[in-house]
């Protein structure tokens, strides 16, 4: 059983990743790519279906890890795991690309063979008693998801019309 996780939510796929694993595995995968790049190549996997499938095979899984943990520990929510956090969402969803600048970004996206560029956002940390519970990780999921929701507002446009927190934004989300 995991003791700390992060759930990875990308444009269509859904991943949960021990902060713990071992990531050594991961690493031939990422040689040479900078931080950025690591983020779009996570993006590019955790879209169009293609991250549950990937998960199943124990070097993606790993570099997947990997980046998730780089990006949270990096971050100010990395604080909240010394007050006893042990589970965080991070979404990676696709940026827009202002007009006038699509050359500039594909040629970043191409780096890593994407078609794409992504934003990371840790939404939240909790604390969650057993992390093998799915209802419990659901529910915080959405109390992240909500707690995230004015901060996908204030920058939706950064994220591309197709990205999945529009459709997010539009609904409300936590009413």
């Amino acid at each position: 059983m995991p003791t700390r996780l992060i759930r990875i939510m990308g444009e269509s796929d859904i991943v949960d990743v021990d902060m713990d694993a071992s990531t050594d595995a991961g690493l031939p995968l990422l040689m040479g790519l900078a931080s950025d790049d690591r983020i779009n190549i996570l993006g590019h996997w955790m879209d169009q279906d293609r991250g549950e499938k990937l998960a199943a095979d124990p070097a993606h899984l790993a570099a997947m890890t990997l980046i998730a943990k780089d990006h949270v520990e990096n971050h100010d929510i990395a604080k909240q795991f010394d007050a006893g956090a042990n589970f965080v969402v991070l979404t990676v969803l696709r940026e827009k690309w202002p007009v006038g600048s699509k050359a500039k970004f594909q040629a970043v996206a191409s780096r890593v063979s994407a078609e794409h560029t992504y934003i990371a956002y840790p939404c939240g940390a909790a604390k969650i008693e057993n992390l093998d519970d799915d209802d419990l990780l659901k529910q915080s999921e959405t109390n992240q998801l909500a707690f995230a929701l004015p901060f996908f507002k204030k920058n939706r446009r950064r994220f591309a019309n197709s990205s999945a927190v529009q459709g997010l934004i539009k609904q409300g989300f936590a009413g």
